[in-house]
């Protein structure tokens, strides 16, 4: 009991000590007075945070004092914490303090992750609330100028984060009629620039926002896709080699200043692989990318770029296995939704692309990305018609030679049946001038085309007049098993392939070929085939051919392939009323230079030069040196229309005689 009592006694006596303590602090503490003096004080000063703790002080001393409410919330407006400075002020809050928290809205909305049916709730909010204050504002007695300015810039913001980039940029250049803008109301106002393709004058915002603050990332990131889209590749590789000189795969952070991983480092990793890739060095990308993405598996957009860069380099499964993984890692992103029906589209699985594009255009229709593949869907519904001309102007080569003449074909198919059939029609004209004969052959077909993920099949029955009229039929399969090798082989009775000197003598011809081919990349590519044509005058032709493509230099726009070739034949019957040699075989070396003139996002005009050099050897007439030269122009106006047109000159040995060729083509792809 004793030791009962001594505690309550020492219980008793703490107590009774710390009320004194405290009576003691209250009697030494500063006033309410002082404390909103001292306050001001270290406010003028700059000390933003000791005179917030004054005032918080003495708002507690005097919790209805509106003095020190508003001198409390002040503090924290200057501080950035609106939502703060409404709860201190309560009913009292103005319409300055409103638009501050709106802006503050802006920037969640911009930030939170949501469903994506329902990413733009936070923004929508915002921006009703936005232009009920400045409808607010434009009613007061006294119109105060800067807190309109501030609430327009405010809502630039927030429709360019809604993604209404007209509204934005229109709200924008009102703004900009009454002054400069400010550095984040400039950003906001270049984004929508880029958005609806006026990438120049995109270009200058961006810089604009840069001289006022050089270490806005943002920025610095909406400059190089402007850079990009504007074709300036220099420019664009200059910058974002400069962001990642500047970045680390670590940093030191916090007031420890531990080494921490560096977030925007992957980010700027990927930023310079697009630029090679968007330049068209996609071997690069993958150079330095693809290691990177080994150490880092579970990164979406790390798996989004790789398999990118795999697609551009011809690697289509690659690319659709890459993206559906970093499809799987980030489900609801619609950047990766989108880049995932694309790589369905380019595997032929049309359907399934159709119908993820038609679900992310009800969530994002505006996103000019998904417009394309929508446009090219469309055009993947419609009819097709490719027509070819070629007239020719000759002169030498003897009387097997074919001589001046007119090569033109038109090929229309349907719109797809079901996925994977169309139905097609055809006709072909050939017309040779040799020794002032006519010869002409006309072919008339139809058939049916079937496409598959890794299969292309196609049959085409022929009804031939002219000099011979006769039926004819072309088969083909065409099988690519993966990225690498496509296998071919086709069938045709009455082939296209037979001289018309030979048709002249009521000869035809039947061919069957096969095929192989292996492409490293975009950049290396070897292929293989070998024909046999079945004359009806009993001679048998064999033919055989190996080339290799390779790409000796590149940069954006521009690119030099070479392409070395062997070519060798066989004919068992000799003294044919036809160019018919017994043996004979070339080796030569083609330069194909290829230049983008210019390009304008879908339009595109490219030109391109085409030298060929090589040795012709036949046999019992010895070696001639043989070759051709073309130039010819690429047009294309969208993923409907593309138009070929140029001119060649050639010059080929016919039994020891050298026949010199000029023509002209034009090629026309349309889709309906």
């Amino acid at each position: 009991m004793g030791a009962a009592v001594r505690l309550a006694l020492s219980l008793l006596l703490s107590a009774i000590a710390m009320a004194g303590v405290r009576a003691a602090e209250r009697d030494a503490s500063p006033s309410f007075d002082a404390r909103m003096q001292q306050g001001r004080v270290l406010l003028r000063a700059g000390d933003r945070h000791a005179a917030l703790r004054e005032f918080s002080l003495a708002l507690q001393e005097r919790p209805g004092d509106r003095d020190a409410r508003r001198a409390v919330a002040d503090v924290l407006m200057e501080l950035g914490a609106p939502q703060a400075a409404a709860r201190v002020l309560g009913p009292d809050a103005d319409i300055g303090v409103r638009s501050r928290m709106a802006a503050e809205t802006v920037r969640w909305g911009s930030q939170v992750s949501l469903d994506p049916t329902r990413r733009f709730e936070t923004t929508d909010a915002a921006i009703a609330t936005l232009d009920a204050l400045l409808v607010e504002a434009r009613a007061m007695p006294v119109r105060d100028v800067g807190l309109e300015r501030r609430l327009q810039g405010d809502l630039v913001v927030a429709l360019r984060d809604r993604e209404r980039w007209a509204d934005a940029l229109a709200m924008a250049e009102a703004l900009q009629m009454g002054g400069p803008l400010p550095p984040y109301v400039r950003q906001a106002q270049a984004d929508p620039l880029l958005a609806l393709r006026r990438p120049e004058d995109a270009l200058v915002a961006y810089r604009d926002v840069l001289t006022q603050d050089a270490t806005n990332r943002d920025a610095r990131i909406g400059l190089f896709y402007a850079q990009i889209e504007s074709e300036d590749f220099d420019a664009a590789f200059a910058t974002v080699d400069a962001l990642a000189a500047k970045s680390t795969p670590t940093r030191r952070s916090g007031i420890s200043q531990r080494l921490k991983p560096d977030p925007d480092w992957l980010d700027t990793r990927i930023l310079w692989s697009q630029s090679r890739r968007y330049g068209d060095t996609p071997d690069e990308a993958w150079r330095v990318l693809h290691p990177i993405a080994q150490q880092a598996p579970a990164a979406p957009y790390l798996r989004l770029e790789q398999g990118e860069i795999a697609s551009a380099r011809g690697w289509p499964r690659l690319a659709h296995d890459e993206i559906r993984i970093a499809h799987g890692l980030a489900p609801d992103d619609l950047t990766i939704g989108i880049a995932l029906a694309e790589a369905q589209f380019n595997r032929r699985q049309w359907r399934a692309a159709e119908a993820r594009a038609e679900s992310l255009a009800a969530i994002q229709p505006e996103n000019t990305r998904l417009q394309h593949l929508q446009d090219e869907i469309d055009a993947y519904h419609g009819a097709q018609l490719s027509v070819s001309i070629q007239p020719r102007r000759a002169d030498g080569g003897g009387s097997n030679a074919p001589g001046s003449g007119l090569t033109a074909s038109a090929r229309a198919y349907t719109p797809p049946l079901g996925e994977r059939w169309r139905l097609l029609a055809a006709a072909e004209r050939e017309v040779d001038e040799p020794d002032d004969d006519r010869l002409t052959r006309n072919r008339y077909g139809a058939g049916i085309e079937g496409r598959w993920p890794d299969v292309t099949f196609e049959l085409v029955a022929w009804s031939n007049h002219g000099l011979l009229s006769h039926g004819g039929a072309d088969a083909s399969v065409e099988w690519q098993p993966d990225d690498h090798w496509t296998f071919g082989a086709g069938y045709e009775a009455f082939s296209a392939a037979t001289p018309l000197r030979a048709v002249e003598a009521g000869i035809r011809a039947d061919a069957a070929s096969v095929s192989a081919t292996h492409a490293w990349s975009e950049s290396a590519v070897a292929s293989l085939s070998a024909s046999t044509l079945d004359f009806t005058d009993g001679n048998r032709r064999w033919e055989g051919t190996f080339d290799f493509a390779g790409v000796a230099f590149e940069r954006p726009g521009l690119e030099l392939v070479l392409r070395p070739s062997v070519y060798a034949s066989k004919n068992s019957l000799r003294d044919a009323p036809y160019f018919n040699p017994e043996r004979d075989r070339s080796v030569s070396l083609t330069a194909d230079l290829r230049h983008r003139l210019w390009r304008r996002y879908e339009r595109s005009l490219g030109q391109r030069l085409i030298a060929t050099i090589g040795d012709y050897w036949q046999s019992g007439y010895g070696h001639d040196a043989v070759g051709s030269i073309e130039y010819g122009q690429v047009y294309r106006h969208d993923p409907r229309t593309e138009w070929q047109y140029g001119v060649a000159c050639g010059w080929q040995a016919y039994d020891g005689d050298m026949e010199r060729s000029v023509s002209l083509y034009v090629r026309l792809d349309q889709r309906f």
